[in-house]
């Protein structure tokens, strides 16, 4: 990868799974700062490589792990007072295309350490576990093929992409078209297109499916009728892509508790229509932390739905 082709042409680079709550309190901050306990743990240096890893413990996805996104250990910022803790700068931040779950490495092959088919303690329990070069790599190439449609962002398409996921864990959701002269869709579809498929557990709302490749993260409010919301996940729904067509063109809609609603007009195209009657009336899956915004699904129902 072209963002750290320096580091990993470097034989002094380390390179480390990390956990982070990302959680400001702490001065741990995704993609910008990390607190380092440099007295108990003098491993990780400047210029070392990690990877992102949200523990169990901290995990929105039912208390499973998943890895999300890498970077570069820069240079000591500042200590915080009442730990000792070093603050350190997060360099050359990546946002993975898809978090790597449990389901999507139980195939990879780990060079650090043999994975013997069970999770726990195979990642230190003090949230900082060196693997090699070869994993680290095979990571990052692991949610690339994973994700295709966005493997070929430009580096300032990537940066924007980063300030998203950032944004978005301080809701705030608006983004413009343009960032400092950078057009900023393709990196919003990186950030929204996999947290909405991730809140849905890379399912169907709808029929289930789990097909990837088949999965669409369709936003209910389009694009470009309203920035102030673009980055807001409640604004997405992961549907198939037959249904996600159905959805952007009107042919159905949504109720605020999630029941589907067949518009009177039919589609000129007649599977569309026979996928539609097959789940009439039917609900999509919601979860409860990241629901469709009901005033999103009211403006779908008045602006979007064919009557």
């Amino acid at each position: 990868m072209n963002l750290f082709e320096k580091e990993l042409m470097d034989k002094k680079t380390n390179y480390f799974i990390i956990d982070s709550s990302s959680s400001a309190e702490h001065n741990d901050v995704d993609f910008k700062y990390y607190s380092y306990q440099n007295r108990n743990n003098n491993q990780l240096h400047k210029n070392d490589l990690i990877i992102y890893r949200r523990s169990g413990s901290g995990s929105e996805w039912g208390n499973e792990f998943y890895l999300y996104g890498a970077g570069k250990f820069g240079d000591v910022i500042a200590k915080d007072p009442q730990s000792g803790n070093d603050i350190v700068a997060i360099e050359q931040p990546y946002l993975f295309s898809h978090r790597l779950m449990k389901q999507n490495l139980r195939t990879f092959d780990w060079k650090f350490r043999k994975f013997k088919g069970k999770w726990s303690n195979f990642f230190n329990m003090n949230g900082i576990t060196k693997i090699t070069k070869d994993d680290f790599v095979g990571l990052l190439s692991r949610q690339l093929d994973m994700s295709k449609e966005t493997s070929n962002l430009s580096l300032a398409e990537e940066s924007i992409a980063v300030k998203c996921y950032q944004a978005e864990r301080k809701e705030a959701y608006f983004i413009g078209d343009e960032v400092k002269g950078t057009p900023s869709r393709r990196a919003v579809d990186k950030f929204f297109t996999d947290k909405v498929k991730f809140i849905y557990h890379y399912k169907s709302a709808l029929t289930g499916d789990t097909d990837e490749d088949n999965l669409v993260a369709v936003r209910i409010v389009p694009w470009e009728d309203d920035p102030k919301i673009r980055l807001d996940p409640r604004n997405g729904i992961c549907l198939t892509k037959k249904l996600a067509k159905a959805f952007v063109q009107g042919y159905f809609t949504l109720t605020d508790d999630g029941r589907i609603t067949l518009s009177n007009l039919a589609s000129a195209e007649p599977i569309i229509n026979k996928t539609l009657n097959k789940y009439k009336n039917r609900k999509i899956y919601m979860n409860k932390q990241y629901s469709p915004n009901k005033k999103y699904l009211n403006y779908h129902r008045e602006h979007i739905f064919k009557r």
